[in-house]
C-alpha cells in the first residue's frame, strides 16, 4: 500500500524536467498508486522522472560499495585481529554468507505479505545500516584492545538479516515503470541494465576505494566509510518518496492470494515454467564461483610480475566488475537499439535471447581457462617461461559479459513473469540461486577430488594435476545446461505482453531512463 497524506498536495509534485510531450495528466496503467493513495499519474511519478530513477541506482550503488566493502575485508580481520584459524575463519565467513544469501527470501516474503516494497526496502535497510554502525564500533573497539568479539559477531549477524533488503529494492525499482506502456517497458528492461551497473560500480568502488581506506587508516576507518555511504543511499532513496508509484495489492499472504485466484492449469504452468528456467542458474552460479576460488588459485601459479610491479592473484578480480561496466554500455546503447529496430521488440532482445547468449559466454570462460590451465602446465613440465597473469582477463571479461547477458536477464525474467503478489519473492530467487551455486561448485570439488585422488585433477600442488581437466568439466555441464535451458524455454508459455508491433511505433522515441 501507498503512504497517504492530504491530497490537496499532490497539486505540487511536478517535475519541470520533464519534456513536453510527458505532461499530459496520462494515469499508469497499471493500478500503481502515488504517495497520496491515488491513481498514479504517469508523467508525475516513477519512471518518468529521471530524479526518481537516479535515486534508487545511487541507493544501489551505495549498498553494494558498503556490502562488499565488509565481505572483502572480513576474513582478513578475523585472522589478524580476532586471532581466529584460516580454517575457522573460513568456516565464520561461509556460514555468514550463507544467512545473507537467505535473508531476502525472508525479507521478500515479509514485502509482498505484510509491508509492500517500499517499507521493507527502508526498514530493512535501516537494520542493515544499524548493522553497519555496530561492526564499526565493535572493530574500533578491538583496534583499542577492547574485548568486543561478542558484539563483533552479534553486529555480523545483524547485516546479514538487513542485507534482504535488496530483493524489495529491486522489484520496487521496477515498479516504477508501467510495463503496459510501450515507451516505459523499454524503460523499464533498461531499468534492470543500470540496476546491475550501479551494483558493478559499487563493487569496483569497494575494491579500490574501502581496499585503500583500510590500508592507510585502518579497518574501522573502512567500515565507519561504509557506515556513512549506506546511510547517504538511504537518505537519497528517501528523498523521492512522494515521487514514487506503489503497487496497490500487496496485502495477506501471497500463496495465499494466489490460490484464491484458482488452481486452474494455466497459473501452474507459468509457475512450473519459471522454477525450470531458474534451476539452470545454479549450474551457471557454480561456474562463476570459479572466479574467487580456482581463477585465483591459477593466477598465483603465474607470472605475476607487470611492468615491475607484483600484482596479488586475487587482484585480478577487479577486471569482473571492469568488465560488466564496458559490456553493460554496449548492450544498453548499441546492442539493444540495434535489436530494437531489426526486430521491433522492446528489449532489443527477448528474454530467452538474452539468457542464452550469456549462458554460451560463461562457457566460453571456462574453456577459456581451461585452454591457458594446459598451456600453463606445458610451460612448467617444459621448464619453460611462466606465463604472464594478464592472460586471465579473457576469461574474466567473458565472465563480466555472461553476466550482463544472462544474470541480469534472469532477474529481469523472474520480476516480469511471477505473479504481482510474489514479485520479490521471485527476485529474490536470483539471490539465492547464488547461494546454491556456491555450495553445488564446492561439492562438484569435493567429489572431483574423491573419484581422481589425492593427485588427480585438483591436488594441494596444481602443478602436479590437471585444473585444465576440471574446467573442461565445467565446459561439459555448460553445454548440458544450456540444452536444459533450451528445452526448458521451448516449453514455456509467456504471459500476455503488448503486442510487438505496437513497438515499431516507438523504436524512434527516447526510451532511455
Amino acid at each position: 500500500m501507498a503512504p497517504h497524506g492530504d491530497k490537496d498536495e499532490e497539486k505540487s509534485l511536478r517535475d519541470p524536467l520533464l519534456l513536453p510531450d510527458e505532461q499530459e495528466e496520462k494515469l499508469v496503467q497499471d493500478g500503481s498508486l502515488d504517495f497520496y493513495g491515488s491513481p498514479a499519474v504517469a508523467s508525475k511519478t516513477g519512471g518518468s522522472r529521471l530524479s526518481t530513477a537516479s535515486a534508487l541506482l545511487v541507493f544501489m550503488l551505495c549498498c553494494s560499495l558498503s556490502l562488499y566493502g565488509v565481505s572483502y575485508n572480513l576474513i582478513l580481520f578475523m585472522v589478524s585481529k580476532l586471532g581466529l584459524s584460516n580454517a575457522a575463519a573460513a568456516t565464520q565467513v561461509s556460514i555468514w554468507n550463507g544467512v545473507h544469501d537467505l535473508s531476502p527470501l525472508l525479507v521478500a516474503y515479509i514485502s509482498d505479505s505484510h509491508l509492500g516494497r517500499f517499507k521493507a526496502t527502508l526498514a530493512s535497510s535501516l537494520i542493515y545500516c544499524f548493522g553497519l554502525a555496530l561492526l564499526s564500533l565493535s572493530v574500533l573497539l578491538v583496534e583499542k584492545e577492547v574485548h568486543a568479539t561478542w558484539l563483533f559477531f552479534v553486529a555480523l549477524y545483524v547485516i546479514a538479516l538487513g542485507k534482504g533488503f535488496v530483493a524489495p529494492l529491486l522489484a520496487f525499482g521496477a515498479d516504477q515503470f508501467d510495463g503496459k506502456d510501450p515507451v516505459e517497458a523499454a524503460r523499464k528492461s533498461s531499468y534492470f541494465n543500470w540496476y546491475y551497473f550501479s551494483s558493478s560500480m559499487g563493487l569496483l568502488l569497494a575494491v579500490v576505494g574501502v581496499v585503500y581506506i583500510e590500508d592507510r587508516l585502518g579497518f574501522s576507518s573502512a567500515l565507519f566509510f561504509c557506515t556513512a555511504a549506506i546511510l547517504f543511499g538511504i537518505m537519497v532513496f528517501s528523498s523521492g518518496t512522494k515521487f514514487y508509484r506503489y503497487a496497490s495489492n500487496l496485502t495477506g499472504n501471497p500463496f495465499a492470494r494466489l490460490l484464491q485466484r484458482g488452481s486452474n492449469k494455466g497459473d501452474h504452468s507459468d509457475l512450473e515454467g519459471i522454477l525450470l528456467v531458474w534451476l539452470g542458474s545454479m549450474v551457471y552460479e557454480a561456474m562463476r564461483a570459479q572466479t574467487f576460488s580456482l581463477f585465483v588459485e591459477q593466477a598465483a601459479l603465474m607470472d605475476i610480475k607487470v611492468g615491475g610491479f607484483r600484482v596479488p592473484p586475487a587482484s585480478l578480480n577487479s577486471f569482473d566488475p571492469i568488465s560488466v561496466l564496458v559490456w553493460m554500455v554496449v548492450y544498453d546503447r548499441v546492442l539493444v537499439p540495434v535489436m530494437r529496430r531489426a526486430t521491433g521488440h522492446s528489449r532489443g532482445f527477448t528474454f530467452f535471447q538474452r539468457m542464452g547468449a550469456g549462458l554460451v559466454v560463461m562457457t566460453g570462460a571456462m574453456a577459456c581457462a581451461a585452454v591457458l590451465e594446459t598451456r600453463r602446465l606445458a610451460n612448467f613440465h617444459d621448464e619453460r617461461n611462466q606465463i604472464n597473469v594478464l592472460w586471465q582477463i579473457p576469461q574474466f571479461a567473458l565472465v563480466g559479459g555472461s553476466k550482463v547477458f544472462y544474470y541480469v536477464g534472469l532477474i529481469e525474467f523472474l520480476y516480469d513473469q511471477a505473479p504481482e503478489n510474489l514479485r520479490t519473492l521471485s527476485a529474490a530467487m536470483a539471490f539465492f540461486s547464488a547461494s546454491v551455486g556456491s555450495f553445488l561448485s564446492g561439492f562438484l570439488v569435493s567429489v572431483t577430488s574423491s573419484i581422481t585422488g589425492e593427485q588427480g585433477w585438483i591436488p594441494r600442488d596444481l602443478n602436479n594435476g590437471h585444473l585444465d581437466y576440471f574446467f573442461w568439466l565445467l565446459v561439459a555441464l555448460g553445454i548440458a545446461n544450456w540444452l536444459f535451458f533450451l528445452a526448458s524455454s521451448r516449453r514455456y508459455k509467456f504471459k500476455e505482453y503488448i503486442p510487438e508491433s505496437d513497438f515499431h511505433d516507438i523504436v524512434g522515441r527516447k526510451t532511455a531512463m
